[in-house]
């Protein structure tokens, strides 16, 4: 499950909306704001590349988002 409020303020400093994003990952906004939220999951590939997009590079932050 994703920590939704650390994912969002990441999301927020990166500069980009959830429209944005789900555009970025080529994914649907509503697909992405259910993985937000708990209803599904990113898979590895998903989580490496957001990781890129919201330049998130330190281990234990990227555990703290996304092994809540």
């Amino acid at each position: 499950m994703v920590n939704a409020n650390l994912f969002r303020a990441k999301m927020v400093l990166a500069g980009y909306s959830q429209r944005k994003l789900a555009e970025a990952m080529d994914m649907a906004e509503n697909t992405l704001g259910s993985k937000i939220n708990g209803h599904g999951y990113f898979n590895t590939a998903q989580a490496v590349k957001l990781c890129e997009l919201l330049h998130i590079t330190d281990d234990s932050e990227k555990c703290q988002i996304f092994l809540a």
